[in-house]
């Protein structure tokens, strides 16, 4: 007699063809991602970090130097130091990656960072307002140059390079009329404690203030619906429009926040100096916009984020800590920070391209 042999069922479907025919086998089954696949995912979470790692790889190699000059360099002490001088350049970086991940520098960020200190200090001084007033009344002024600037760009298209840079002059200028050449000092306890205070004793005010400043602008650019947007316009405007988003509210909502960041970095700046005059933020913005280059923002927009400029701006302030151990003249070390600039960009390119070239492939 023959062998049995399977009967068709009238529902059963071949799973190679599709069609009516034998019974699925047990062994008939989509195959799962392989060993390839998973390599590839591998490779490309490695190409994508490649430039963050360059940047770390720069940060440790001055921390390295700075304790080859002196062994003291990684004492808790030193550390604190250096996050309490830096913290100013991250909060003016934070506002100032979010405005040219969107649409361009804010070449005002100084300007306006004069202008909240002044404010606050006049409210605190000359009109004898609780702190906390005179600084949401620093905050507000920075928020409104903010908006002047998103208004000149996003609705009378002026490009942002011109109108910040006009506007940057012009906020000196006033500075300096209110003020009227003098400096004004000395300001209450309750004040100054948000700039010299100090927690466990050794990290100051500042540094937690900075701390929570960077937390809320990567919460705000990696995981909100504002943050992609700006990510969103900064990569292709017209694009964007085409998908729904309105280009000209976002990009006058990065700018208000950008003015915000400066105006609280003039107040914290003040509090800390104890003291303000016309000009404290005209030596930050060339070291601003080198600290978030440093830290991997794209000049074309769209790219970019908060922990970049973090690494950017505490490379930049552990160079000048090394120079002043070292007993370098100014001179020398505005040389010695240019060129650490740029080796730094240089790296950061060079792995982007190499990333691009990788994924052409």
């Amino acid at each position: 007699c023959h062998p049995k042999r399977h009967e068709r069922h009238p529902h059963s479907v071949d799973v190679a063809t599709g069609y009516p025919g034998r019974y699925p086998d047990p062994l008939d089954r989509v195959p799962g991602p392989g060993i390839h696949e998973g390599g590839t995912r591998m490779k490309k979470k490695i190409n994508t970090a490649l430039p963050a790692l360059s940047r770390m790889g720069v940060l440790l190699l001055i921390i390295v130097m700075g304790v080859i000059i002196d062994p003291s360099f990684l004492s808790l002490r030193n550390i604190s130091n250096n996050l309490a001088n830096a913290s100013i350049l991250i909060i003016l970086g934070v506002g100032e990656t979010v405005a040219i991940i969107t649409n361009g520098p804010d070449l005002s960020a100084g300007s306006i960072m004069t202008m909240g200190g002044v404010v606050t200090a006049i409210l605190l001084k000359n009109y004898q307002i609780h702190f906390v007033v005179a600084i949401l009344g620093g905050l507000a002024v920075g928020a409104l140059l903010g908006a002047i600037n998103g208004y000149m760009i996003a609705y009378i298209k002026i490009p942002a390079f011109i109108s910040t840079y006009g506007l940057q002059w012009a906020v000196f200028g006033f500075a300096y009329v209110v003020l009227n050449g003098y400096v004004i000092y000395s300001f209450d306890d309750a004040f100054r404690f948000i700039g010299n205070g100090t927690v466990f004793k050794y990290f100051s005010m500042t540094t937690v203030c900075m701390m929570v400043i960077a937390v809320i602008g990567t919460l705000l650019l990696k995981h909100t619906t504002l943050g992609r947007k700006f990510y969103s316009v900064g990569s292709n405007a017209v694009q964007a429009n085409m998908s729904g988003i309105d280009s000209k509210k976002v990009i006058m909502k990065a700018f208000v926040f950008s003015g915000l960041m400066s105006a609280a970095a003039g107040i914290l700046y003040v509090a800390r100096m104890n003291s303000v005059q016309s000009d404290i933020g005209s030596a930050y913005l060339l070291n601003v916009l080198a600290a978030v280059y440093m830290g991997g923002t794209s000049a074309a927009g769209g790219e970019g984020g908060i922990p970049g400029t973090i690494v950017g701006a505490l490379a930049m302030t552990m160079v000048a800590n090394c120079m002043n151990l070292l007993a370098v003249s100014s001179e020398m070390r505005d040389a010695v920070i240019g060129f650490l600039i740029i080796v730094t960009v240089l790296l950061d390119t060079t792995m982007r391209r190499q990333m691009e070239k990788r994924k052409s492939v």
